[in-house]
């Protein structure tokens, strides 16, 4: 029986590609219709500008990233972890880690939420969605990461060997925000800790 801890860093930010994945895996969309929504919440304001390669903030946005966590505070269903984050200061830090790169940044940084969020009534189910999904995104990389611990099983039986592997949350870190994702790595969990092999 061997015990082992393993680390899941939030992902990095949405990029167009990222985040047209993301929602065709959630709510089965095409990636033309994630487009035409980032372009909508843009153009009211609510996120930075969606047609980017980029997954990361440049240092001038990271600099001036405490505005956006600010405003966002009215943001109903995540303004605990806002709080959180404001309090915690975490994101005082966040210049120097992998969300941010200027190297990495050719026009446009990733796409976060500006914060502003007076347009939010205005707003579709699904439009609301995908802001929800892109606010849970950024707010992610502020949060600790996950840690999981792995317990591997070996039994030997006559001649054959079985093994088998169960990862058990320990602490949820930034999946206490990302809310579906969590959902996804249990599914996972289960189907790993079946899994026997001679």
């Amino acid at each position: 029986k061997k015990k082992k801890k393993e680390k899941k860093n939030p992902p990095l930010l949405f990029n167009l590609a990222e985040i047209q994945n993301e929602c065709s895996k959630r709510f089965k969309i095409s990636p033309d219709e994630t487009l035409q929504v980032a372009q909508d919440l843009y153009e009211k304001k609510l996120t930075t500008y969606p047609r980017t390669d980029a997954r990361v903030l440049s240092t001038a946005v990271a600099k001036e990233i405490s505005k956006n966590l600010n405003r966002l505070k009215s943001y109903e269903p995540t303004a605990a972890y806002v709080e959180h984050i404001l309090k915690e200061g975490s994101y005082r830090m966040i210049a120097k880690t992998q969300y941010t790169d200027d190297s990495k940044v050719t026009d446009h940084y990733a796409i976060i939420p500006t914060g502003q969020i007076t347009e939010l009534k205005s707003l579709n189910d699904l439009q609301r969605k995908i802001y929800d999904l892109i606010v849970r995104r950024f707010l992610s990389i502020f949060y600790p990461a996950a840690v999981y611990r792995t317990v591997k099983l070996t039994v030997q039986m006559d001649k054959e060997r079985f093994f088998a592997s169960a990862k058990a949350l320990k602490e949820p870190g930034y999946l206490e925000i990302a809310g579906k994702e969590r959902e996804e790595d249990k599914e996972k969990e289960e189907q790993e800790s079946t899994g026997l092999l001679g």
